[in-house]
């Protein structure tokens, strides 16, 4: 199985089915658009075929951040979470490294997950984003 970590923006205030089997943290913007915090295993193997098989042919998907097993490093922290309040956090500098960012966080309490994102635009390698939940 394959962790996949994914906060994406859908247009308008969706409802998420029951029969979906996966954890969620979620808030409506001002606009009254949907942003969820989703994080589960799924067989898929890679976030195209995530995004095309999954949850993009069911809703208008305005923004979205995926990380997925077989593309990104995926670390997820001993956490209990039980307000579910989500938070953000991206790195990206010259020198960032994955295994630091680990480190530095892992004593954390409110941190889930650190996990590798998109290339950086200004850096060239990968921008690292800590997930809080809390």
């Amino acid at each position: 199985m394959n962790l996949v970590i994914w906060n994406v923006t859908f247009k308008w205030n969706i409802i998420i089915p029951k029969s979906f089997d996966f954890d969620i943290v979620e808030s409506l913007s001002k606009t009254w658009d949907k942003n969820i915090y989703f994080f589960w295993e799924t067989e898929i193997n890679s976030s195209k075929d995530f995004l095309e098989k999954e949850l993009k042919k069911i809703w208008e998907i305005i923004d979205y951040d995926i990380s997925i097993s077989t593309e990104d490093k995926i670390e997820f922290l001993p956490y209990d979470y039980e307000e579910w309040v989500y938070e953000l956090v991206s790195f990206e500098w010259e020198e960032v490294n994955f295994e630091e960012i680990v480190e530095r966080f892992k004593e954390h309490d409110a941190i889930f997950s650190v996990r590798e994102a998109e290339i950086s635009k200004k850096f060239w390698n990968r921008v690292i984003k800590v997930d809080f939940v809390y």
